[in-house]
C-alpha cells in the first residue's frame, strides 16, 4: 500500500492523512472551532482504528483526496493563527 492515504469521516466532520500503518494527521471540525491531531498509534485501539480507515469498509470512514484534506488543513491552520 502506498501513502499517505486520505479519508474522511461519513459527516465530513473529520479529515484524514494516514502517513503510514501506524500514524496519522486528522483535521476534525468542532462546532465551529477546528483542532488538527497527529497521532502515532501505540495503543491498540488506535491501531485498530487505522486499519478501519485503510478498510474503508465501514461506513464511518470514506474515501477522500489530496486536496480535500489540504482545505481542510489550511482552514484550521487559519483558525489556529486567528485564535492567537
Amino acid at each position: 500500500m502506498d501513502f499517505p492515504q486520505y479519508r474522511k469521516r461519513f459527516d465530513n466532520k473529520s479529515f484524514y492523512k494516514v502517513t503510514s500503518f501506524t500514524t496519522f494527521e486528522e483535521v476534525q471540525l468542532v462546532g465551529k472551532r477546528f483542532l488538527i491531531h497527529v497521532v502515532h498509534a501505540k495503543k491498540y485501539f488506535e491501531q485498530l482504528q487505522i486499519q478501519d480507515m485503510l478498510a474503508s469498509e465501514m461506513e464511518m470512514y470514506q474515501m477522500s483526496e489530496e486536496a480535500e484534506f489540504e482545505i481542510q488543513y489550511e482552514a484550521a491552520k487559519e483558525y489556529v493563527l486567528n485564535q492567537k
